[in-house]
């Protein structure tokens, strides 16, 4: 019966395996140059550590995603789900079901936002971006972003830009008034003076022309009011 034991040893800048068989109560030593081998282990397990150690400290939430379920999820999309357990849940478990539609098309386009929920039931925005990648299979690498300040900071912007719409609506139509309400009177004010001035007698000429510059003046007020929004003659 045979048993067999292997070890490898560094001789140098060398690997060595060395398997020692017992055949027969007598002992065998096979030695194989390792050398390729654990190196390129080495440089495998270095590779992953340095792709680990960037994942984990990502500002970005990475996840990989195989069939809708994760496989893996990074530190920053954990906080951003504020949920530890992921493996093996469903993507779509975060998903909100308005936008589960959108999702699904991710893998199509490549890119969407989305509304997800954390563990707390609070509404959060997403910056989605998924590709293709060879991970025990066909799989998809997926970045996320929390762009849930940016939206509420657009959501304000778009509020005031409604409120500011609204409010020069309101002026634009006092100004309209304005100019039916007072315009229209002087005018008609000022069209019977003039035809009242040639025929009326001196004295009371000088007053029909004292009451025109007065109308005149406050016509000259609605108008500057109406154009430029300030009150002057």
């Amino acid at each position: 019966m045979a048993k067999n034991r292997k070890k490898v040893y560094k001789i140098g800048k060398k690997y060595f395996s060395v398997k020692i068989m017992n055949i027969n109560d007598k002992k065998m030593m096979l030695i194989d140059d390792a050398t390729e081998k654990i190196l390129a282990e080495n440089a495998l397990k270095n590779s992953e550590e340095k792709y680990r150690a960037v994942c984990e400290n990502s500002l970005i939430g990475i996840v990989i995603m195989k069939k809708g379920k994760i496989l893996y999820a990074n530190k920053k999309f954990k906080e951003i789900v504020g949920c530890e357990k992921i493996l093996n849940r469903n993507f779509l478990d975060f998903i909100h079901p308005d936008d589960r539609e959108k999702f699904n098309m991710l893998v199509v386009e490549g890119y969407t936002q989305i509304r997800a929920f954390d563990n707390k039931g609070n509404v959060k925005w997403l910056e989605i971006g998924c590709c293709k990648i060879n991970y025990n299979g066909k799989a998809y690498l997926v970045n996320i972003m929390d762009i849930t300040r940016r939206k509420e900071m657009e959501e304000k912007i778009k509020e005031a830009n409604r409120k500011m719409k609204r409010a020069l609506e309101k002026e634009k139509k006092f100004l309209e008034e304005i100019s039916h309400y007072f315009f229209n009177p002087l005018c008609i004010a000022k069209g019977y003076l003039d035809l009242s001035i040639p025929y009326a007698d001196p004295s009371l000429r000088r007053k029909l022309e004292i009451t025109k510059e007065a109308v005149t003046r406050v016509e000259n007020v609605v108008k500057h009011i109406v154009t430029e929004g300030k009150i002057y003659e």
